[in-house]
């Protein structure tokens, strides 16, 4: 499913995520107090981000779901009836982020890539066409049923994030001698590029799980 879809997808993510990651460059240049900082640090660490990825999520569920070639573009027009929800289940994810870097520091930006969507509810409002409130209770319904194709919704996403991180830090061990400033946007190039490769394949898993929780609902895929 990634590699039939991820010429279709990868592109756009890497372009995004990139460019998401280096705007950490302009709070690393700013003269800020240090509460102030921390503020501005998690909005373009974690909230922005979130909310960005998710939006872009929700076309790619819908090209992943149906095996379709249209571009990404093209499939978020055609999901122009449910454009408000769509908004407001990235604000969850956003919502879900900063609470994760709030409560879990460093750890919490490992775990983005399962909190983009958020999963489940961003499948039944792409997929289905429901509204967000719609699609809370359906979900709600599935878990219920069965939770472990959530379990492994939550397990995969989060290796990916560990697998991540254990590579920046790698490259930022490595790349001791390199100056500051093109240590930072190479960093933050990289990370936004291994981030833009790793989220489409993310939301494939959590398509499968999906399918899964709705297969044992009785529900089926809205392909």
């Amino acid at each position: 499913m990634y590699r039939s879809t991820a010429p279709l997808l990868v592109p756009t993510f890497l372009i995004a995520f990139i460019i998401l990651r280096e705007l950490l460059l302009i709070v690393v240049i700013i003269d800020l107090p240090r509460l102030p900082l921390l503020f501005v640090v998690t909005l373009v660490q974690s909230v922005i981000p979130a909310f960005a990825g998710s939006v872009l999520l929700a076309p790619a569920v819908s090209i992943l779901g149906t095996g379709s070639n249209k571009r990404l573009r093209e499939t978020w027009h055609e999901l122009a009836g449910v454009h408000r929800d769509i908004y407001r289940t990235a604000a969850c994810s956003a919502g879900c982020a900063l609470f994760a870097a709030i409560t879990l520091g460093p750890v919490g930006i490992i775990v983005q890539p399962m909190l983009l969507g958020p999963p489940l509810l961003i499948h039944e409002v792409v997929l289905h066409r429901r509204s967000l409130e719609k699609a809370w209770e359906q979900t709600k319904a599935m878990i219920q049923q069965d939770s472990r194709p959530l379990v492994m919704l939550l397990i995969i996403p989060a290796t990916v994030g560990l697998v991540l991180s254990m590579t920046l830090r790698a490259f930022g061990i490595l790349s001791g001698d390199v100056p500051g400033v093109a240590r930072g946007v190479v960093y933050f190039a990289l990370q936004g590029a291994m981030m833009g490769a790793a989220v489409p394949f993310v939301a494939a898993v959590a398509l499968l799980c999906y399918r899964d929780l709705a297969s044992a609902a009785g529900e089926g895929d809205a392909s």
